[in-house]
């Protein structure tokens, strides 16, 4: 409790007080340029792909910069360390404009491919560089409220970006479609250069868990190329998604071993992470070939859980909140998964399914939304300022992994029913199940922290 005339210590005037204030509105730029350049490659890399006849390389571009982020990531501090901040900025946004120019300027699909690498290698040594500045120089009941602004940034690229991305493709095509955004994150990254030094320095270990993100990788690319072998491709995605997870708790343990919490609030956040945005990826499926509804629906689809992550930027963030947002917010996402399967089975019909399926998303969006905050705050809670930029790996090597691991393993379970014959709805229904699953282990794992 504030005495009265005072200000809280968790309001705007405070948090964008000072240089690190300034800092944080930078870095709050930088994740705005980020959605902006994300949607609008994600929007027109079908058209680059169609015009270039690179179907064949389709899905290796798509991926090339998740995995390639994944393994810079485990890798750990023993990078970044051997370069100031303000070195390894400049070096991480030399190669994204050089990936994005290479993109932009592709004559044939292996550029888009080579391109996709290098904005993965940038992207992994900038990952967790804002959660380094956000660890180390804000307060433990701060934090929460700080790291609620950057959900919130993505609301307006979230609603404008697809339509003003297609409005340039349409007048200018793709190429500048894919382009335009760098110019955003050129000027983040020149603000974000003045206040670097701010940032708490990691300790003098430089061990680095190469090997390690590289098994990470190599688990990953298995499971993908598994969805495409029929029958060998089950166990050929439950031996590569067992191997990419064993690896990457491995990775998440170490950089976390001071404190047994930690360890499980990380873990409890891939957890969440790998639940939601493998529901995410089987949503457009599920309206479309389950639900047999067209791109508006399931654009409506997506766009709920997205909208309403973004607008739990606007509650109160707070440590110590009652009911634990963490808790409330991975059972509502995996109750909306498993409302999601349910919708798939055709015990409603198609227009209280599509309503159904629709609303629960919006419910995921919404518990992530309050669980995401939480957890990747208290993963930096009581810590020495000399291990903020090993946590601060973590949770970023968490978040990226874990995402291409819900994808393998909705998306991927879908294409291998349909590989098999199985049936469109029950393939996409078997997905929720099994990101539900994910999603519950990782509820346990929030009670328990």
């Amino acid at each position: 409790m504030h005495e009265p005339g005072t200000t809280s210590t968790t309001s705007l005037r405070v948090i964008f007080s000072g240089r690190r204030g300034r800092l944080l509105a930078a870095l709050l730029l930088a994740e705005f340029a980020g959605a902006v350049q994300g949607i609008a490659y994600a929007t027109v890399l079908p058209l680059a792909a169609q015009e270039l006849d690179g179907a064949a390389l389709y899905g290796a571009t798509l991926s090339a910069g998740l995995l390639t982020g994944v393994v810079v990531l485990a890798a750990g501090p023993g990078v970044t360390a051997r370069l100031p901040p303000r070195q390894n900025l400049a070096l991480a946004t030399g190669l994204f404009v050089a990936g994005v120019v290479l993109s932009a300027c592709a004559p044939a699909m292996g550029w888009l491919l080579a391109g996709g690498i290098l904005r993965g290698i940038a992207g992994g040594l900038l990952a967790a560089f804002g959660l380094s500045a956000i660890g180390g120089l804000f307060e433990d009941d701060v934090r929460p409220r700080v790291l609620s602004l950057f959900t919130l940034v993505w609301l307006l690229p979230s609603l404008a970006g697809p339509p003003v991305n297609a409005a340039i493709t349409v007048w200018l095509g793709w190429r500048w479609a894919m382009a335009w955004p760098v110019l955003v994150v050129i000027a983040a990254r020149l603000l974000m250069s003045r206040d670097t030094g701010l940032i708490p320095a990691p300790s003098e270990e430089k061990e680095t868990s190469l090997g390690t993100g590289l098994l990470v990788a190599a688990g990953l690319a298995l499971a993908s190329a598994a969805t495409t072998r029929g029958g060998w491709g089950i166990p050929l995605l439950v031996a590569g998604l067992l191997l990419a997870v064993v690896a990457g708790t491995r990775v998440m343990v170490r950089a976390t071993a001071d404190s047994r919490r930690r360890t499980t609030v990380v873990l409890a956040y891939a957890c969440l992470a790998a639940a939601f945005f493998g529901g995410d990826g089987l949503i457009p499926l599920a309206i479309v070939e389950g639900l047999g509804r067209g791109v508006v629906a399931s654009a409506v689809g997506l766009g709920a859980g997205l909208v309403a992550w973004s607008i739990t930027g606007l509650l109160p963030a707070t440590a110590g909140r009652r009911p634990d947002p963490a808790k409330v917010g991975t059972v509502l996402v995996v109750a909306a998964l498993l409302t999601e399967a349910f919708a798939q089975t055709g015990l409603v019909g198609s227009t209280p399914a599509l309503v159904l399926a629709v609303a629960a998303w919006g419910v995921a969006g919404f518990g992530i939304g309050i669980a995401y905050v939480q957890l990747s705050a208290q993963a930096f809670d009581s810590l020495a300022p000399e291990r903020v930029a090993a946590v601060a790996g973590a949770v970023a090597f968490a978040e990226t992994a874990s995402v291409v691991v819900g994808s393998l393993l909705g998306a991927g379970s879908y294409s291998l029913a349909t590989g098999l014959h199985v049936g469109a709805s029950t393939g996409i229904s078997v997905g929720f199940l099994l990101v539900a699953a994910v999603g519950a282990v990782g509820a346990v794992l929030a009670a328990r922290r």
